[in-house]
Protein backbone atom coordinates (compact mmCIF):
# COMPACT_ATOMS: atom_id res chain seq x y z
CA UNK A 1 0.00 0.00 0.00
CA UNK A 2 2.85 2.34 0.85
CA UNK A 3 4.50 1.62 -2.49
CA UNK A 4 1.22 2.43 -4.28
CA UNK A 5 1.00 5.79 -2.47
CA UNK A 6 4.62 6.60 -3.40
CA UNK A 7 3.92 5.70 -7.00
CA UNK A 8 0.90 8.03 -7.12
CA UNK A 9 2.92 10.83 -5.53
CA UNK A 10 5.71 10.29 -8.05
CA UNK A 11 3.25 10.36 -10.96
CA UNK A 12 1.63 13.54 -9.61
CA UNK A 13 4.98 15.32 -9.26
CA UNK A 14 6.06 14.21 -12.71
CA UNK A 15 2.81 15.45 -14.24
CA UNK A 16 3.21 18.78 -12.41
CA UNK A 17 6.78 19.18 -13.71
CA UNK A 18 5.60 18.36 -17.22
CA UNK A 19 2.78 20.89 -16.97
CA UNK A 20 5.18 23.57 -15.69
CA UNK A 21 7.62 22.83 -18.50
CA UNK A 22 4.86 23.11 -21.10
CA UNK A 23 3.75 26.45 -19.65
CA UNK A 24 7.30 27.83 -19.80
CA UNK A 25 7.65 26.46 -23.33
CA UNK A 26 4.44 28.17 -24.48
CA UNK A 27 5.40 31.48 -22.87
CA UNK A 28 8.93 31.27 -24.24
CA UNK A 29 7.73 30.55 -27.76
CA UNK A 30 5.72 33.78 -27.69
CA UNK A 31 8.13 36.02 -25.77
CA UNK A 32 11.39 34.50 -26.99
CA UNK A 33 11.62 36.20 -30.42
CA UNK A 34 10.62 39.57 -28.98
CA UNK A 35 13.08 39.25 -26.07
CA UNK A 36 15.96 38.36 -28.40
CA UNK A 37 15.08 41.24 -30.74
CA UNK A 38 14.72 43.64 -27.80
CA UNK A 39 18.21 42.87 -26.50
CA UNK A 40 19.80 42.79 -29.97
CA UNK A 41 18.26 45.95 -31.41
CA UNK A 42 17.59 48.07 -28.31
CA UNK A 43 19.60 47.12 -25.22
CA UNK A 44 22.87 46.33 -27.01
CA UNK A 45 22.85 49.47 -29.23
CA UNK A 46 21.89 51.60 -26.22
CA UNK A 47 24.74 50.29 -24.07
CA UNK A 48 27.18 50.55 -26.97
CA UNK A 49 26.04 54.10 -27.70
CA UNK A 50 26.55 55.16 -24.07
CA UNK A 51 30.05 53.65 -24.08
CA UNK A 52 30.86 55.38 -27.38
CA UNK A 53 29.62 58.72 -26.06
CA UNK A 54 32.25 58.53 -23.30
CA UNK A 55 35.00 57.45 -25.70
CA UNK A 56 37.45 59.22 -27.96
CA UNK A 57 38.37 57.95 -31.41
CA UNK A 58 41.34 58.56 -33.65
CA UNK A 59 40.98 59.25 -37.35
CA UNK A 60 42.95 56.10 -38.18
CA UNK A 61 40.92 53.48 -36.29
CA UNK A 62 37.31 52.63 -35.56
CA UNK A 63 38.30 51.34 -32.11
CA UNK A 64 38.20 53.85 -29.23
CA UNK A 65 41.56 55.20 -28.16
CA UNK A 66 40.28 56.38 -24.78
CA UNK A 67 37.25 55.37 -22.67
CA UNK A 68 35.82 57.26 -19.71
CA UNK A 69 36.11 60.82 -20.97
CA UNK A 70 33.45 63.54 -21.14
CA UNK A 71 35.12 65.50 -23.94
CA UNK A 72 32.32 64.66 -26.40
CA UNK A 73 29.71 66.19 -24.10
CA UNK A 74 31.98 69.15 -23.35
CA UNK A 75 32.13 69.93 -27.08
CA UNK A 76 28.31 69.86 -27.30
CA UNK A 77 27.90 72.33 -24.43
CA UNK A 78 30.44 74.94 -25.46
CA UNK A 79 30.64 77.41 -28.32
CA UNK A 80 31.74 75.17 -31.17
CA UNK A 81 30.58 74.55 -34.73
CA UNK A 82 29.39 71.04 -33.86
CA UNK A 83 27.38 72.31 -30.87
CA UNK A 84 25.81 75.16 -32.83
CA UNK A 85 24.76 72.88 -35.68
CA UNK A 86 23.34 70.23 -33.34
CA UNK A 87 21.31 72.50 -31.07
CA UNK A 88 20.08 74.46 -34.08
CA UNK A 89 18.81 71.20 -35.58
CA UNK A 90 17.17 70.26 -32.25
CA UNK A 91 15.40 73.64 -32.18
CA UNK A 92 14.33 73.18 -35.81
CA UNK A 93 12.91 69.75 -34.97
CA UNK A 94 11.10 71.13 -31.92
CA UNK A 95 9.47 73.94 -33.96
CA UNK A 96 8.40 71.40 -36.57
CA UNK A 97 6.77 69.29 -33.84
CA UNK A 98 4.91 72.29 -32.45
CA UNK A 99 3.37 72.86 -35.90
CA UNK A 100 2.65 69.27 -36.94
CA UNK A 101 1.66 67.53 -33.69
CA UNK A 102 -1.55 69.57 -33.10
CA UNK A 103 -2.71 68.73 -36.63
CA UNK A 104 -1.82 65.07 -36.10
CA UNK A 105 -4.09 65.07 -33.03
CA UNK A 106 -7.00 67.30 -34.04
CA UNK A 107 -7.58 65.78 -37.50
CA UNK A 108 -7.74 62.13 -36.29
CA UNK A 109 -9.90 63.22 -33.34
CA UNK A 110 -12.36 64.99 -35.65
CA UNK A 111 -12.49 62.00 -37.99
CA UNK A 112 -12.99 59.63 -35.07
CA UNK A 113 -15.89 61.74 -33.78
CA UNK A 114 -17.52 61.62 -37.21
CA UNK A 115 -17.06 57.86 -37.60
CA UNK A 116 -18.30 57.31 -34.04
CA UNK A 117 -21.73 58.63 -35.10
CA UNK A 118 -22.02 55.41 -37.18
CA UNK A 119 -22.93 56.96 -40.57
CA UNK A 120 -23.67 54.69 -43.55
CA UNK A 121 -20.58 52.74 -44.66
CA UNK A 122 -18.71 53.85 -41.51
CA UNK A 123 -16.66 50.64 -41.52
CA UNK A 124 -15.39 51.46 -45.00
CA UNK A 125 -14.45 54.97 -43.93
CA UNK A 126 -12.69 53.61 -40.85
CA UNK A 127 -10.57 51.30 -43.00
CA UNK A 128 -9.90 54.02 -45.59
CA UNK A 129 -8.71 56.51 -42.95
CA UNK A 130 -6.34 53.95 -41.44
CA UNK A 131 -4.97 52.94 -44.87
CA UNK A 132 -2.28 55.69 -45.21
CA UNK A 133 -0.60 54.40 -42.07
CA UNK A 134 0.34 51.09 -43.71
CA UNK A 135 1.82 52.61 -46.89
CA UNK A 136 5.62 52.42 -47.10
CA UNK A 137 7.42 55.68 -46.43
CA UNK A 138 9.29 55.58 -49.72
CA UNK A 139 6.24 55.04 -51.91
CA UNK A 140 4.31 57.88 -50.25
CA UNK A 141 7.33 60.15 -50.62
CA UNK A 142 7.64 59.34 -54.31
CA UNK A 143 3.94 60.11 -54.83
CA UNK A 144 4.36 63.52 -53.16
CA UNK A 145 7.46 64.24 -55.23
CA UNK A 146 5.45 63.52 -58.38
CA UNK A 147 2.49 65.62 -57.23
CA UNK A 148 4.51 68.69 -56.23
CA UNK A 149 7.29 68.64 -58.80
CA UNK A 150 7.97 72.21 -59.97
CA UNK A 151 8.20 71.31 -63.70
CA UNK A 152 5.69 68.53 -64.37
CA UNK A 153 3.85 68.07 -61.06
CA UNK A 154 0.08 67.65 -60.99
CA UNK A 155 -0.50 70.42 -58.43
CA UNK A 156 1.30 73.11 -60.44
CA UNK A 157 -0.30 71.90 -63.67
CA UNK A 158 -3.88 71.79 -62.37
CA UNK A 159 -3.77 75.14 -60.54
CA UNK A 160 -1.43 76.82 -63.07
CA UNK A 161 1.25 77.55 -60.44
CA UNK A 162 5.01 78.04 -60.72
CA UNK A 163 5.97 77.24 -57.12
CA UNK A 164 9.23 75.40 -56.52
CA UNK A 165 7.88 73.31 -53.67
CA UNK A 166 11.15 71.53 -52.88
CA UNK A 167 13.47 74.46 -53.56
CA UNK A 168 12.09 76.86 -50.95
CA UNK A 169 12.52 76.17 -47.22
CA UNK A 170 8.98 77.18 -46.16
CA UNK A 171 7.20 75.27 -48.94
CA UNK A 172 9.42 72.22 -48.42
CA UNK A 173 8.55 72.16 -44.71
CA UNK A 174 4.89 72.39 -45.72
CA UNK A 175 5.22 69.26 -47.89
CA UNK A 176 7.10 67.41 -45.13
CA UNK A 177 4.40 68.37 -42.61
CA UNK A 178 1.72 67.16 -45.03
CA UNK A 179 3.69 63.94 -45.43
CA UNK A 180 3.87 63.37 -41.65
CA UNK A 181 0.22 64.21 -40.98
CA UNK A 182 -0.96 61.99 -43.83
CA UNK A 183 1.07 58.99 -42.66
CA UNK A 184 0.34 59.51 -38.95
CA UNK A 185 -3.45 59.88 -39.09
CA UNK A 186 -4.25 56.15 -39.09
CA UNK A 187 -2.74 55.07 -35.78
CA UNK A 188 -4.05 58.02 -33.77
CA UNK A 189 -7.45 57.64 -35.42
CA UNK A 190 -7.79 53.99 -34.35
CA UNK A 191 -6.81 54.80 -30.75
CA UNK A 192 -9.36 57.63 -30.60
CA UNK A 193 -12.05 55.35 -32.05
CA UNK A 194 -11.35 52.76 -29.34
CA UNK A 195 -11.53 55.45 -26.65
CA UNK A 196 -14.82 56.84 -27.95
CA UNK A 197 -16.37 53.38 -28.02
CA UNK A 198 -15.69 53.03 -24.27
CA UNK A 199 -17.28 56.31 -23.21
CA UNK A 200 -20.14 55.66 -20.78
CA UNK A 201 -23.35 56.27 -22.75
CA UNK A 202 -25.28 57.07 -19.58
CA UNK A 203 -23.22 60.27 -19.26
CA UNK A 204 -24.58 61.45 -22.61
CA UNK A 205 -28.12 60.65 -21.47
CA UNK A 206 -27.60 62.62 -18.27
CA UNK A 207 -26.20 65.57 -20.21
CA UNK A 208 -29.24 65.50 -22.50
CA UNK A 209 -31.50 65.70 -19.44
CA UNK A 210 -29.48 68.70 -18.20
CA UNK A 211 -29.96 70.41 -21.56
CA UNK A 212 -26.32 70.34 -22.70
CA UNK A 213 -25.55 71.09 -26.33
CA UNK A 214 -23.17 69.12 -28.53
CA UNK A 215 -20.18 71.32 -27.74
CA UNK A 216 -20.73 71.12 -23.97
CA UNK A 217 -21.14 67.34 -24.18
CA UNK A 218 -17.86 67.12 -26.08
CA UNK A 219 -16.11 69.43 -23.63
CA UNK A 220 -17.41 67.97 -20.35
CA UNK A 221 -18.15 64.34 -21.25
CA UNK A 222 -16.14 63.18 -24.26
CA UNK A 223 -12.81 64.87 -23.58
CA UNK A 224 -12.50 63.75 -19.93
CA UNK A 225 -13.48 60.20 -20.93
CA UNK A 226 -10.80 59.93 -23.65
CA UNK A 227 -8.10 61.73 -21.66
CA UNK A 228 -5.78 58.65 -21.51
CA UNK A 229 -6.01 58.15 -25.28
CA UNK A 230 -5.51 61.87 -25.87
CA UNK A 231 -2.32 62.02 -23.83
CA UNK A 232 -1.05 58.76 -25.32
CA UNK A 233 -1.46 60.07 -28.88
CA UNK A 234 -0.13 63.51 -28.01
CA UNK A 235 3.16 62.44 -26.54
CA UNK A 236 3.85 59.39 -28.69
CA UNK A 237 3.30 61.60 -31.74
CA UNK A 238 5.54 64.32 -30.32
CA UNK A 239 8.30 61.86 -29.47
CA UNK A 240 7.97 60.21 -32.88
CA UNK A 241 8.39 63.52 -34.73
CA UNK A 242 11.36 64.46 -32.56
CA UNK A 243 13.07 61.58 -34.39
CA UNK A 244 11.92 62.64 -37.87
CA UNK A 245 14.48 61.78 -40.54
CA UNK A 246 13.19 59.73 -43.49
CA UNK A 247 10.68 62.33 -44.67
CA UNK A 248 13.30 65.09 -44.70
CA UNK A 249 15.88 62.86 -46.37
CA UNK A 250 13.49 62.00 -49.19
CA UNK A 251 11.94 65.40 -49.87
CA UNK A 252 14.59 67.93 -48.84
CA UNK A 253 17.89 66.35 -49.88
CA UNK A 254 18.09 68.56 -52.99
CA UNK A 255 17.03 71.76 -51.22
CA UNK A 256 19.62 74.52 -51.80
CA UNK A 257 19.40 75.52 -48.13
CA UNK A 258 19.60 72.01 -46.69
CA UNK A 259 21.21 73.28 -43.48
CA UNK A 260 17.89 74.89 -42.50
CA UNK A 261 16.04 71.62 -43.17
CA UNK A 262 18.11 69.20 -41.12
CA UNK A 263 16.51 67.64 -38.05
CA UNK A 264 18.46 66.40 -35.03
CA UNK A 265 18.57 62.81 -36.30
CA UNK A 266 19.58 64.06 -39.77
CA UNK A 267 22.52 65.94 -38.19
CA UNK A 268 23.59 62.80 -36.32
CA UNK A 269 23.40 60.77 -39.53
CA UNK A 270 25.63 63.32 -41.25
CA UNK A 271 28.37 62.59 -38.73
CA UNK A 272 27.99 58.83 -39.08
CA UNK A 273 28.03 58.89 -42.88
CA UNK A 274 31.51 60.45 -42.92
CA UNK A 275 34.62 58.30 -43.05
CA UNK A 276 36.29 59.92 -40.03
CA UNK A 277 35.92 57.72 -36.90
CA UNK A 278 36.57 60.77 -34.68
CA UNK A 279 32.93 61.79 -35.26
CA UNK A 280 31.57 58.55 -33.76
CA UNK A 281 31.90 59.87 -30.21
CA UNK A 282 30.21 63.17 -31.07
CA UNK A 283 27.34 61.38 -32.83
CA UNK A 284 26.83 59.03 -29.86
CA UNK A 285 26.81 61.97 -27.42
CA UNK A 286 24.26 63.76 -29.61
CA UNK A 287 22.05 60.68 -29.61
CA UNK A 288 22.22 60.40 -25.82
CA UNK A 289 21.37 64.11 -25.40
CA UNK A 290 18.41 63.74 -27.73
CA UNK A 291 17.30 60.63 -25.82
CA UNK A 292 17.48 62.49 -22.49
CA UNK A 293 15.37 65.28 -23.98
CA UNK A 294 12.76 62.75 -25.10
CA UNK A 295 12.78 61.13 -21.64
CA UNK A 296 12.19 64.57 -20.14
CA UNK A 297 9.15 65.01 -22.39
CA UNK A 298 7.91 61.56 -21.34
CA UNK A 299 8.21 62.52 -17.66
CA UNK A 300 6.10 65.61 -18.35
CA UNK A 301 3.53 63.31 -19.96
CA UNK A 302 3.41 61.13 -16.85
CA UNK A 303 3.03 64.15 -14.58
CA UNK A 304 0.22 65.68 -16.66
CA UNK A 305 -1.58 62.36 -17.02
CA UNK A 306 -1.33 61.51 -13.33
CA UNK A 307 -4.67 61.32 -11.57
CA UNK A 308 -5.18 63.94 -8.90
CA UNK A 309 -5.22 62.59 -5.39
CA UNK A 310 -8.36 63.05 -3.36
CA UNK A 311 -7.86 65.66 -0.66
CA UNK A 312 -8.28 64.82 3.03
CA UNK A 313 -11.40 67.02 3.20
CA UNK A 314 -13.03 65.02 0.39
CA UNK A 315 -12.18 61.80 2.21
CA UNK A 316 -13.78 63.11 5.42
CA UNK A 317 -16.88 64.12 3.46
CA UNK A 318 -17.20 60.66 1.89
CA UNK A 319 -16.72 58.99 5.31
CA UNK A 320 -19.41 61.22 6.83
CA UNK A 321 -21.83 60.32 4.01
CA UNK A 322 -21.24 56.62 4.57
CA UNK A 323 -21.79 56.96 8.33
CA UNK A 324 -25.17 58.59 7.74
Amino acid sequence: MEKLVNLKEFARKKEKRKSTFLKFLNVGSFLGPYTISFFMFFVFPLVLGIIMSFSKFKSTSIMPSQIGTIDNYAVLFKDSAIARDFWKSVWTTFKFCLCVVPLSILIPLGLALLVNTKPPFYKFFRAAIYLPGIFPLTSTGLILMRLFDSHYGFVNSIFNLTIDWFGDVASCWFIIGLFCVWCGIGGNFIIFCAGLENVDKSLYEASDVDGCGKFKKFLHVTLPAIKPQLFLNLFTTFIGYMNVYGQIYMLASNNPDLGEMKSAVYRIQDLLVGSNPMSFGYAAAMGICLGVLIIFISVIQLILNKERKVSKHAKKFEARKESK
